[in-house]
């Protein structure tokens, strides 16, 4: 997450070429980093998985989730500001809410980083989004789901949930935790976390990058875009490295470059 901002300036500037992924994949190689085809992986993950975020009518994000299983689920979730994830450089992927330690702690930074949004569920089985704070707080919400002591919204096969979240009122990280339903007890080892991100998060970064030139839109970033760009530029990196192995001189470190 730390390197996002060369993430933006590969995406805008395939973005703006109209689609020419290359172009994008020269700026990261040419900055030399296998550290940005990752990141750009996971923008690509993030973009292109079961969970989105998009703006809402009130302010706030409206997370979407499909189960893409075979099996019924049951699942809760948080929003967070995305400034939150990339200044405390949390990859989401390394969020496992099976490491009931490992995972809390996470969850308590972004709690305490402020502007979280509960995802779980009413008495009568259907969304609720509630601020974080005392009485339904993310990290309690996270334990006595993880521990099996409440349930998730219910998400049958090939359904489609969403959340309408108060906040934050700014571009928006989701992380949504799933569960297989019908579990009893504690479900230790059977959780899976899924996440998403706001298009906007891509497009103020590139924005950011090209200053006055600026004009890029979350419309214009897409998912299958940065996927390619992902692919592109983790091809171009691991030729860069082959290249250095093969005339006998060390690669160069992830990052490094003019």
């Amino acid at each position: 997450m730390a390197h996002l901002k060369k993430i933006a300036a590969t995406v805008s500037a395939a973005t703006l070429a109209g689609g020419a992924i290359l172009a994008g994949a020269g700026v990261a190689g040419a900055q030399g980093s296998s550290e940005i085809a990752d990141d750009l992986q996971l923008a690509s993950i993030a973009l292109n998985g079961p969970v989105s975020v998009t703006p809402n009518a009130e302010g706030g994000p409206t997370v979407t989730y499909t189960n893409e299983g075979a099996e019924a689920q049951q699942c809760i979730g948080f929003t967070a500001p995305y400034s939150t994830i990339e200044e405390n450089d949390i990859d989401p992927r390394e969020i496992d809410p099976n490491d009931v330690v490992g995972s809390l702690a996470v969850l308590a930074t972004i709690q305490g980083a402020g502007g979280v949004s509960v995802l779980t569920v009413t008495p009568g089985g259907e969304p609720a989004a509630v601020v974080s704070g005392p009485g339904l707080d993310l990290v309690g919400t996270a334990t006595a789901f993880g521990t099996g002591f409440t349930g998730g919204l219910p998400v049958a096969a090939g359904e489609t949930v969403s959340w309408d979240a108060p906040v934050p009122e700014e571009s928006a990280a989701a992380g949504v935790i799933c569960a297989r339903d019908g579990i009893f007890g504690p479900r230790i080892g059977q959780l899976v976390n899924y996440f998403g991100i706001d298009r906007q998060v891509v497009a103020d970064q590139a924005n950011d990058i090209l200053g006055p030139l600026g004009s890029v839109t979350s419309g214009s970033v897409s998912g299958s875009l940065v996927g390619a760009g992902a692919a592109a530029t983790a091809s171009l990196a691991g030729g860069a490295e082959d290249e250095g192995a093969d005339s006998g001189s060390a690669a160069a470190p992830a990052g490094a470059g003019s």
